[in-house]
This record gives C-alpha cells, structure tokens and sequence, in this order.
C-alpha cells in the first residue's frame, strides 16, 4: 500500500483526531463484518494495518486466523482461548497506540506454564491506563469483562463520538458577526430617525456614566 503499514506510519506523523476516528471505525466495521464471516483474526496490531494512498485503512495477514463452521456462534465460540473478545482486546490496543503513540503489547501467554498455549486475556493491572486519554473509556470498554460484547456495540459507541470543530465555531462566528452588521445597516437604512434616536441615547447614557466616574 501507498503509505506502509500503521505501526511505521505512527513513528513518524500524528494523525488529526478526525482521522483517527476515520480509521477506527473502519476497524470496527471490519471487524464486525470478519466475524460475522465466522473468522477469529488472532493477530490484531498496528503493523497488520495498511494505509492506501487516500489515508483509508486496510486490515492484513490473516496468518494466525481461525476459519470456524458456519454454523459457529460467533459471540461464544473458543478457539483455545482466542475468542471475539480477544480480537476486542487487540483492537482496543491498536486504537490506544494511534491515539498515544506508544506501542502497547498484549501477551496472552505470560502466566502460562510453558506446556499451555492456551491465549489467555492478561488481567487489568499488566496493561496500560487510559486515565485521560483520548477514547480512554472506549479502550477500557475492548479491554475489560463487562464491557463491547461484539465489534457492532464497539462501532456503535465510535459512531456516537462528535469531534469539536474549532474552524467550523469561527466561521459560524464570523457569520454572526456580518449578519448582526447587516441588520445594523438594514436599520440605518429603513428607519433613520430610530436609529438616530438610539445611537444619541447611548451616547447620553455613556456620557452620565463617565461623570459619575469622575465624581
């Protein structure tokens, strides 16, 4: 792809929130519609992501994926441990890498004895805080029990996110600003003596006030 792999990309440039919300809704997409293919991903991180030359994001290597029956319920099916949940997990870590700029490995072997390859999800405390961070609560919801059931409650809550527009509140600023001045001249224009009237009256009201300052 035009642009490498994610994990490269992020070493060098910080996407725009705006982006990155972009890019982990097609995730999230992706995601739900793999599963729903009754696949298990396995192997979910920054550098199995691809960006094409429009910045849109690919998923890649599917290399340690699980293809189960068709007829597999998706939401409770364990393959050795890798679960929808897992694939949640992983994704959740991608999302906090993008969102950080650190890396943020998960091992799901760590307490393992070295005969049980058994993927085992790590407990809270061995994985980062999202104590304000960005999507913090987003990421804790992929990382913990209780939280995304499946990949659509997950693209659900990132649809649900509006992203503040600076630009756009100072633009509806400026309109507000040139509207309330044509309202002035249309005034001017219409009803002279009114606004004569007001503008002297301000004047007054002002003039009283700086003596009274004085005093």
């Amino acid at each position: 792809m035009a642009n490498g792999n994610l994990r490269t990309y992020l070493e060098t440039n910080q996407p725009p929130q705006q982006l990155q919300l972009s890019w982990f809704r097609e995730m999230a997409r992706t995601l739900e519609y793999i599963h729903d293919q009754r696949v298990l991903v396995a192997d979910i991180a920054s550098r199995n992501f691809l960006l094409d030359s429009d910045m849109t994001i690919k998923f890649c290597d599917f290399s340690e994926a699980s293809l189960l029956p068709l007829d597999t319920d998706i939401d409770t099916v364990d393959d050795n441990g890798y679960t929808t949940r897992i694939d949640l997990g992983f994704l959740g870590a991608v999302i906090y890498e993008v969102v950080t700029g650190q890396k943020c490995e998960i091992d799901l072997f760590k307490d393992n004895p070295p005969t049980d390859g058994r993927a085992t999800w790590p407990r809270r405390e061995f994985l980062p805080s999202t104590e304000n961070v960005w999507l913090g609560s987003i990421i804790e919801d992929c990382w913990v029990d209780g939280g995304f059931p499946n990949a659509r409650s997950l693209l659900r809550a990132l649809d649900s996110i509006a992203l503040h527009s600076p630009a756009r509140e100072s633009l509806n600023t400026r309109l507000s600003s040139m509207e309330g001045f044509r309202f002035i001249q249309k005034l001017v224009d219409e009803r002279p003596m009114v606004t004569l009237a007001v503008i002297l009256g301000s004047l007054g009201t002002l003039a009283l006030y700086i003596n009274r300052k004085k005093l």
